[in-house]
Formats: structure tokens, C-alpha cells, sequence
């Protein structure tokens, strides 16, 4: 029985949400409703188990942290499911419930527990003295932030939403204190990552895709080849995951000795490749000598691959909503500048409630744009490029290179179209010496106009959100 995700997709508004870059949403009635909703839940959350002293402050602060979560949710989720859907592993309501689930389990069972490490990992304690000032500023990136990953996703343009809040926090730093009030050797080393991550991922994935090429789609026997290496690419992905998620999604509540941390690796791979042999030799039984068939054989392990990504995601990004939210409020408390504090848990609930509702209800424009806009994605591309994702962040990760995960894959895409065009025009020209063919008009298989929309609002996230939060900090301060 196949699940049927006809009425799931219904009920998320898949309808109402296109995937061209650069065309602005429409959003429907239910899904203005469903904001709504979840607006008044945020403020009941923030008024309830917030501080009692400012309940109607606290509030404020939960519905623009839940403001934040729902844009992040919205925007980001596509890198996990976007290559997923893009191969057909999943149709798209399934993959975005299997994203929901994995994101909401990550955030709340492998968030950072501290507060305050991101701004004090660009600013400069020793500059911030006064609490009231820090309260503003930190209210005015949040928003700032999540205002400019809200316009991201009006124009469907995927984005890093830590670049986005980190900009924030810079913007204000500088207009509220100074230029030495940023940490920039750390500014620089984001930056860096900005530029090597992706070349990196795409990197990566073009030679993961190159060698399945090599040994399973372009060998005689493709069922006997796919028996043999298979096992042994899903067992990589398992042990590349399981350190992947040790790596990225548990450091915050788990940091293993190395003889632990290599067990566990060589525990999941073969663990993955007992399991995997007989699944795909059972699978592989009576199918056709042909490319399809090696294809079919991916799905499963594209599915697995695809909630990986998601839990590592959510334990990874919620520290970008509860962080920032704890601060202001012990801070708003106590006015202590410290912030060597434990989020609470409903400040967890409720960034996991917004990744979620964001993933399921304003998601399925940008998993479109990452699955169908940049090239076409078959689940051996596919494949390549979440090895390629997990590989990258997991690398960047144990060199402490800060980076972002939604540019580590689309950098992945843009590297299997890059070299898919490669490919054929390799071909082409073949053809043309050894048949004397006609030179044909070379076909583009990566959209260039969307690359270059993603690519310009890439370069401009962390200025606009530093901008806008500049501007709100300067209006706030206005009226009191």
C-alpha cells in the first residue's frame, strides 16, 4: 500500500506556493489563518511560562522568536528534503511530514543548552555594558533577522539563516557601539566559509556522482555492480551520518573520547553494510540490466539520508531562535550580562514548534525551487549530493570553520549540474569527431537565472539583515 500524501499536500497548500525564484508568494487563506494561530500560540507561551514580572514583555519576545522559527522552518527545510523530492524518493507532503518530525526531534532533543554563544562569539563582551541597550539590540537583530529571511522566502531565494541573524547582531554592534565592538578575525573566518564551503560541497559531489558513474552506471552488468557497491555507499553513508550527527547534531549534549567516536563509526557501517547486502540483493531480484533499476535501488537510502539531515538541522539552527530569546529575557531580568545560562525548555518548544509549522505550511515553494530550479535531480544525484552535504559540514565542523549548511547544499547542486554539462558537451564533441555530426547548440542544464538570484541574495544577506537591524534599533530607541 503506497502512502498517498494527495491530502496532506491539500492541507499544507501546496497549491498556493509556486517555485520560481524571484516571483513573489501568494499565500492563501489557510495558511494566513494558520500564521495567525500560531502567532497567538507563541504569545500564550511567552505570556504563561516566560517571566512573571513581564509577562507581556515575554510574550512580545516569544512571538518574535516564533516569527523567526516559522521563516526559518519555511526556508531552510529544503535543504534536507529538497534533493529527496527533486529524485522522487518521496513524493512532497511525506517528505516535509518526515522533515517536521526529524527537525522537531533534533531541536528539542539535541539543541544548544547555552545562551548568548552566538552573539558573544562575534561581539566582544568587554563592550557590552549596558543591559537595557543589550535587550534592544538583541531584539532588534532577531527581528531584523527574521524580517529579511522573510522576504528570502517571498522570493523563494534559499539562504543561510545564521548568516542572517549573525548579520543582525553585527549590524546593531556596529551602529549601537562601534566597529571594535565585533569580533572581525571571527567575521573573517565566516566569511571564508562562506566562499570554501560550497565550492567544497559542489567539489565533493562531483566526485561521488563521477564514481557511481564509473562503477554502477556505466559497467555491463549494472544489477551485479549495484549488489557490490550498494552496500558498501549506503554503509559510508551510515558511518559519514553517524559522525555527521555526532559531529553537528549532538556536540551540544555529547562529546564522546576518540576510541568511543571511532567505534561508533565502524559500529554503524557495519552494522549498515550486514543490513544492506541482503536488502539489496532481495530488492535487485528479477530487475532489468539498466540504469533505472540502479536508480530505484537509492530511494530508501535517500529517504534515511533525508531525515538525517533534518535532525542535525533542527539540533544545529534552534540555537539561532532560543539563544537570542533567553538572552533577552534573563537579561531584561536580571541585567546580567553573563549569559553562562541553560535555555528553558519551552523556549526549545516552542523554536520546535516554528521550525515545524513553518516546514509543513510555507516550505513546499522552496523545497521546489532546490529540487527542480538549479538541475535536475535523479536519486543517484541525489545521493551524491547529500554525502557530499553531510561530508562537508562534518569536515567544517571539526576544523571549528563556521559555515552554513543551506550554501553547503545548493553548492552541491550547482557541482552535479557543473559537471553534468561537462559531461555532455564531452559527448557532443565526441560525437562530432568520431561520426562527423553536426555541432550542435550546447544544451544548458543549470538555470542560469536562478543561480545568479541565489547567488546575488546569498552576497547580500548579511549586509540587509545587519541593515535592517540597524534601523530597528534606531526606531526602537526612538520611543522610549
Amino acid at each position: 500500500m503506497q502512502f498517498d500524501s494527495s491530502n496532506l499536500q491539500k492541507a499544507v497548500g501546496q497549491g498556493t506556493i509556486g517555485g520560481v525564484i524571484g516571483k513573489p508568494v501568494t499565500l492563501s487563506f489557510r495558511q494566513c489563518l494558520i500564521a495567525l494561530v500560531f502567532a497567538c500560540i507563541a504569545l500564550l507561551i511567552g505570556y504563561l511560562f516566560g517571566t512573571p514580572q513581564d509577562a507581556v514583555f515575554s510574550a512580545c519576545v516569544a512571538l518574535v522568536g516564533g516569527y523567526m522559527a516559522l521563516n526559518v522552518g519555511a526556508n531552510d527545510v529544503a535543504n534536507s528534503v529538497g534533493p529527496m523530492v527533486g529524485a522522487r524518493a518521496l513524493p512532497l507532503g511525506a517528505a516535509l511530514l518526515l522533515a517536521a518530525v526529524a527537525e522537531t526531534a533534533g531541536a528539542l532533543f539535541a539543541g544548544q543548552h547555552v545562551a548568548g554563544r552566538i552573539a558573544y562569539r562575534i561581539v566582544d563582551q568587554d563592550t557590552v555594558q549596558d543591559p537595557v541597550q543589550f535587550v534592544i539590540g538583541m531584539l532588534a537583530a532577531l527581528t531584523g533577522a527574521a524580517l529579511w529571511i522573510n522576504a528570502a522566502n517571498i522570493l523563494r531565494a534559499p539562504i543561510s539563516t545564521t548568516h542572517a541573524i549573525i548579520g543582525g547582531i553585527v549590524g546593531v554592534a556596529v551602529f549601537a557601539i562601534g566597529v571594535d565592538a565585533v569580533v572581525w578575525p571571527e567575521i573573517s573566518l565566516i566569511t571564508l566559509g562562506w566562499f570554501l564551503s560550497p565550492m567544497a560541497s559542489a567539489g565533493a559531489a562531483v566526485l561521488i556522482f563521477a564514481f557511481i558513474r564509473s562503477e554502477l552506471l556505466g559497467v555491463q552488468n549494472k544489477v551485479r555492480a549495484a549488489r557490490t557497491w550498494i552496500p558498501i555507499l549506503i554503509a559510508a553513508m551510515a558511518a559519514l551520518f553517524t559522525l555527521f550527527l555526532i559531529a553537528k547534531g549532538l556536540a551540544n549534549v555529547w562529546t564522546p573520547t576518540t576510541p568511543v567516536l571511532t567505534t561508533a563509526v565502524l559500529g554503524a557501517f557495519i552494522a549498515a553494510l550486514v543490513i544492506s547486502g541482503p536488502y539489496i540483493r532481495r530488492s535487485s531480484m528479477g530487475l532489468a540490466n539498466r540504469n533505472q533499476t540502479v536508480q530505484a535501488l537509492f530511494r530508501v537510502p535517500l529517504i534515511v539520508a533525508g531525515g538525517f539531515l533534518a535532525f542535525s538541522h533542527g539540533a544545529n539552527d534552534i540555537a539561532n531562535i532560543a539563544g537570542p530569546v533567553t538572552a533577552i529575557l534573563h537579561v531584561q531580568q536580571t541585567s546580567d550580562l553573563s549569559l553562562s545560562l541553560d535555555i528553558p525548555i519551552w523556549v526549545f518548544v516552542l523554536g520546535a514548534l516554528g521550525l515545524s509549522c513553518g516546514l509543513l505550511f510555507f516550505s513546499s515553494g522552496m523545497v521546489k525551487v532546490v529540487a527542480t530550479r538549479i538541475t535536475k535531480i535523479n536519486p543517484v544525484r541525489a545521493y551524491a549530493i547529500a554525502m557530499a552535504t553531510a561530508s562537508t559540514v562534518t569536515a567544517a565542523s571539526w576544523i571549528g570553520l563556521p559555515v552554513s549548511t543551506t550554501q553547503i547544499a545548493v553548492g552541491a547542486i550547482f557541482g552535479i549540474g557543473i559537471y553534468r554539462e561537462f559531461i555532455a558537451r564531452r559527448q557532443q564533441v565526441q560525437k562530432v569527431l568520431e561520426e562527423g555530426a553536426e555541432q550542435k547548440k550546447q544544451r544548458m542544464l543549470i538555470r542560469r537565472d536562478d543561480a545568479i538570484r541565489i547567488l546575488a541574495v546569498w552576497a547580500i544577506t548579511f549586509p540587509a539583515a545587519g541593515l535592517i537591524s540597524a534601523a530597528l534599533f534606531w526606531i526602537i530607541n526612538q520611543f522610549l
